[in-house]
C-alpha cells in the first residue's frame, strides 16, 4: 500500500511513567508486552529527557516547542500565551482534523489553552467527563438527548469548582484530607478511565472516513497515584499486596495520603513499604499496556501501518522514594525525568535504537516535519529550522543532533505553600523552594540546583544517581552550557521581542546569579 504524503498523526502520552520499567527498556517483569511489541517495530531512544518535572509544563513544551523559562507555563495557575502556537493548532492549519481523547483533568479540565486548537477534545478526567456521543435511536434517542444537556450544565457549574482547586491553595488544601481523596480520586475520575477512552478512540478511527489527514492525541495515566488496578494484576505484580497484611495496610492508608505524594521525606521507606510502593506501581504499568493492546493492534493493520506516524512519549515519570523524593513535583534526577519514547514512522518495520540525549520538546519539530511544515514563523522570537530540530532524522539512521537537552523543574507554588505551613524544616533540607536544572553531554549529568552546590553524576556508571562525582572541569562545561540554554530560552520569551537578552529582567538575573554567571 502507498504510503500517504501527508500522514496520520498518533500522538500519545503516557502520563507518569518511568522509562525503567518497560521491558524495552531492560524491565524484566514483563510488565508491557504490548508496548514492547510495538517497540520491536519502531525507534526506541533510549535517553529521552523530559523539559519539565509534570504535567503542565511538560505538554505546554510538546505542545509549543519551546521550553519552560520561554513559554512561562510552569504552575497550575498558568495559561500558555496566545503567542505561542499550539501543535494542534499549526496542524489545523496545514489541513489537519485535530481530535484529543485525555484523561488527565490538568490538561483536559484546566483553562491553561493546552486543548488550543482541537476541532474535537474529549475529556474523561474529572467531575463530569467529556465523550463521544453514541448513536441513540428511538426513546433512548430522547432520553439521551435529555441526560445530555443536564451533563453539559453540570459541566459549565463544575469546570469552574474544578479550576478553583487548582489556583486556590486553601481549596486545594482541604481537599487534601485523607477523608475525602477516595472521593475525587475515584468518582471524580482523578485519573479518567484509560481503558473507555481507548476503546472510543479505536471505535472513531474504525468509523472515520479518510479523507483528511488526522491528529490524534490520547493521554492515559494509570501510573498516576493512587494504584487501584484490577485484582488480577495485582495478583501477578504485587503479590506482597495479597500476602502480607502490612503491605495491604501500607497501600490502602498510603493511597488516601495524597499530601505524601507532594512532599519530600522526612524518613526513607521501609523495605516493605518501598517494595510495595514500587509493585503496584508495576501492575499500574501492566494493567494500562493490556488496555493499549487494542489500539496498537489496530494501529498494526496495514493501513495504519503505512499511513501513520505513532509517537509514544512519557511526559514525566515518578519517584518512588528515590533521593526521599516521592511524585513528580520536586527535582530533575532520572526517575522523573528520563522518560519512554518510541517513534514509529510510515511503513517502518525494523526496530532502531538512539542513544543520544534528545528532549522531548523537539517532539513539536518532528511532528511538523512530518506534516512537510519547512520553517516555524514567530512573532516573538527568531523563525526557527524545523528539519534541524526534528527526531525524524534519528530514526532514520542519520545524524541530527537538536540542541539543548536540559530539563527545568521550577517548584509548584501549591507545594511550597503546604510545606512553608506543615513542614518547614524539609524547605531548605530539600532545597525546594529553588530551581533545579539538568543538562546532558557525552553521559555526563549535571544537576544544578540555584543557590545549592551542583551535582555531576556519570550516568553511564551510575543511573541511579547515587554517587556525585568532582570533576570541577566537566561541571563547568555543563554549566556553562546550562547558562547559554538559559539566555537563549530567555531570549524567546515574548516579552524579549527580536532575540535580544535583557538582563534588566531580574527573574532572568536571579536565575544566572543563582548559577554563578553574575554577582
Amino acid at each position: 500500500m502507498p504510503k500517504s504524503k501527508t500522514p496520520n498523526i498518533l500522538f500519545l502520552v503516557l502520563d507518569t511513567h518511568r522509562a525503567d520499567r518497560l521491558g524495552c527498556y531492560g524491565y524484566d517483569r514483563g510488565t508491557s508486552p504490548n508496548l514492547d511489541a510495538f517497540a520491536a517495530q519502531a525507534t526506541v531512544f533510549e535517553n529521552a529527557v523530559s523539559p519539565g518535572q509534570w504535567t503542565i509544563p511538560a505538554h505546554a513544551s510538546m505542545f509549543s516547542g519551546e521550553f519552560p523559562t520561554t513559554h512561562g507555563t510552569v504552575q497550575s495557575s498558568d495559561a500558555l500565551d496566545a503567542r505561542f502556537r499550539t501543535l494542534a493548532e499549526h496542524l489545523k492549519t496545514l489541513g489537519y482534523e485535530t481530535v484529543g481523547f485525555c484523561n488527565n483533568p490538568l490538561v483536559g479540565v484546566l483553562n491553561n489553552n493546552l486543548k488550543r486548537g482541537f476541532d474535537l477534545f474529549y475529556n474523561y478526567g474529572g467531575a463530569i467527563p467529556t465523550v463521544p456521543e453514541k448513536k441513540k435511536q428511538g426513546v433512548a434517542k430522547f432520553f439521551h438527548k435529555i441526560w445530555s444537556r443536564y451533563t453539559q450544565l453540570l459541566r459549565k457549574i463544575s469546570y469552574p469548582v474544578q479550576n478553583l482547586i487548582a489556583q486556590n491553595d486553601r481549596v486545594f488544601n482541604f481537599i487534601l484530607n485523607p477523608l475525602l481523596v477516595p472521593l475525587w480520586a475515584k468518582h471524580a475520575h482523578f485519573k479518567g478511565d484509560a481503558p473507555t477512552s481507548i476503546r472510543d478512540l479505536v471505535e472513531y478511527l474504525e468509523q472515520r472516513p479518510a479523507e483528511q489527514p488526522l491528529f490524534l492525541f490520547l493521554n492515559v495515566m494509570e501510573t498516576h497515584l493512587p494504584y487501584y488496578p484490577p485484582e488480577k494484576f495485582i495478583t501477578k505484580y504485587a503479590p506482597i499486596v495479597k500476602q502480607n497484611p502490612q503491605a495491604r495496610a501500607f497501600i490502602n492508608r498510603y493511597n488516601t495520603q495524597a499530601l505524601h505524594w507532594l512532599l519530600p521525606m522526612k524518613q526513607p521507606f521501609s523495605p516493605l513499604e518501598y517494595e510495595t510502593l514500587s509493585s503496584m506501581y508495576d501492575a499500574e504499568v501492566a494493567y494500562q499496556d493490556e488496555a493499549l493492546g487494542q489500539l496498537l493492534t489496530l494501529l498494526d493493520t496495514p493501513h495504519h501501518r503505512e499511513n501513520t506516524l505513532v509517537i509514544i512519549v512519557g511526559d514525566h515519570g515518578e519517584m518512588l522514594g528515590e533521593h526521599q523524593i516521592m511524585g513528580h513535583g520536586l527535582g530533575v534526577y532520572q526517575e522523573l525525568i528520563h522518560v519512554p519514547l518510541l517513534i514509529r514512522t510510515p511503513g517502518q518495520t525494523h526496530a532502531g535504537r538512539v542513544t543520544q540525549p534528545v528532549s522531548t520538546t523537539h517532539l513539536f519539530h518532528t511532528v511538523l516535519d512530518a506534516a512537510h511544515l519547512e520553517t516555524l514563523a514567530t512573532t516573538y522570537a527568531p523563525e526557527v529550522d524545523v528539519r534541524s530540530c526534528s527526531l525524524l532524522p534519528l530514526t532514520k539512521g542519520q545524524s541530527n543532533a537538536p540542541a539543548n537537552v536540559v530539563s527545568e523543574a521550577f517548584p509548584p507554588e501549591h507545594v511550597i505553600n503546604i510545606m512553608q505551613k506543615r513542614t518547614p524544616d524539609l524547605l531548605e533540607e530539600f532545597p525546594s523552594q529553588a530551581n533545579h536544572w539538568a543538562v546532558y553531554r557525552q553521559g555526563y549529568k549535571l544537576i544544578e540546583i540555584e543557590n545549592h552546590a551542583g551535582e555531576l553524576y556519570d550516568l553511564t556508571t551510575d543511573p541511579r544517581e547515587t554517587s556525585p562525582l568532582s570533576d570541577p572541569a566537566r561541571a563547568g562545561e555543563l554549566r556553562h552550557e546550562l547558562g547559554s540554554f538559559l539566555e537563549y530560552a530567555a531570549a524567546r520569551r515574548p516579552d524579549h521581542l527580536g532575540g535580544s537578552v535583557n538582563l534588566d529582567d531580574e527573574q532572568l538575573r536571579q536565575r544566572l546569579r543563582g548559577l554563578g554567571y553574575l554577582e
